[in-house]
């Protein structure tokens, strides 16, 4: 029983990652939260999402929602609440543990169907193949790096959940990409 549940994603919360980062001063850690099921994590990130800490005009990570599991052990941010908005964090894209998930996709497309992405921090490969960035950016913008040979681009899938949700005339959604940018 206790294989199960190593091997298997659980979903975590951290009500202000600010206070792990030094971002919020010298406030205490908030404890991080952690939930045997999507539906249990969502409810608390919502629950959590009006508080005024998350509009403050920080540029840092406030509400975070992740995943992790023991066995084989990995770790990633899902989605950060920055400055009021949610942002998508890209590391995934980056962890082969994390991105060939089936279980870790299906949550990335529930969490864009229920709680929306506004923007993404992109870090983009440089010369010598490490990493530079971030470069802040609309969700609609953004490129996902993964290519479809290596599993299905999760990508399209969240971009067809977004427009079956609300479908918007061409004029309408450049307005709301600017508005965003």
């Amino acid at each position: 029983m206790a294989e199960e549940k190593d091997n298997k994603w659980q979903c975590y919360i951290i009500p202000d990652l600010a206070t792990w980062t030094g971002a919020a001063g010298s406030k205490p850690h908030t404890p991080i939260e952690f939930y045997d099921t999507y539906e249990q994590a969502a409810a608390r990130f919502q629950e959590l999402r009006s508080e005024p800490y998350n509009s403050e005009d920080l540029s840092a990570a406030r509400l975070t929602f992740g995943v992790q599991r023991e066995d084989p052990p990995s770790a990633a941010d899902l989605l950060q609440v920055r400055q009021g908005k949610n942002y998508l964090v890209d590391d995934y894209t980056r962890m082969a543990s994390v991105n060939q998930s089936p279980e870790v996709m299906s949550i990335l497309k529930q969490m864009r169907k229920d709680l929306g992405f506004d923007r993404v921090r992109v870090y983009d490969r440089d010369a010598y193949g490490g990493f530079i960035g971030p470069k802040d950016m609309a969700f609609a913008r953004w490129k996902h790096p993964l290519k479809p040979m290596l599993r299905k681009s999760v990508l399209k899938e969240l971009k067809e959940t977004d427009s079956k949700t609300a479908p918007v005339p061409k004029n309408a959604h450049r307005k709301r990409t600017q508005d965003r940018e």
